[in-house]
């Protein structure tokens, strides 16, 4: 994420950087994380799979409704910003949902991604969440078909 849109991030939108708050953005981070596991297997076309699960995190539904539509991530990055700022998102399910929603459009490794997404979190903090999150199985050692990888071609061309 470019620093300007951190700095804007950091100023204008609610801090809560209590335990509670943390702890509790560890469903968020989860969804997220299946599903960059579930895209960089099988494609961006498993998007649809999650819709149901993602009503309850607006602004990831919004993003990822963006990824499927093909939208550039420049573009993505500044609706989501925008979002958050119009709507007081809290900064750190801001940060994470941008983070996040960018590296599933770019089919980023989800271990990357996990680790990633937890530098978001309090050094002490991080160690509960991991744990939180050991029942994922973040298999990035399969890679994708020939024919998603020509429809990620198609879609670019």
């Amino acid at each position: 994420m470019q620093i300007d849109v951190m700095l804007a991030l950091q100023d204008r939108l609610k801090k809560d950087y209590s335990k509670k708050n943390q702890l509790g953005q560890t469903a968020l981070l989860r969804v997220m994380l299946e599903i960059n596991q579930a895209v960089v297997v099988s494609g961006i076309a498993r998007l649809e799979e999650y819709e149901e699960d993602i009503l309850i995190f607006p602004m990831l539904c919004r993003g990822l409704g963006l990824v499927r539509n093909g939208v550039e991530p420049k573009v993505i990055e500044t609706i989501l910003l925008n979002t958050a700022l119009t709507n007081d998102v809290d900064l750190l399910e801001s940060l994470l949902v941008i983070e996040g929603v960018l590296s599933i459009q770019t089919l980023q490794a989800p271990d990357v991604t996990k680790e990633l997404l937890l530098s978001y979190f309090s050094l002490d903090i991080q160690d509960s969440v991991r744990k939180g999150l050991q029942d994922l199985k973040l298999n990035c050692s399969e890679v994708l078909r020939m024919e998603e990888v020509e429809k990620l071609i198609e879609k670019t061309l």
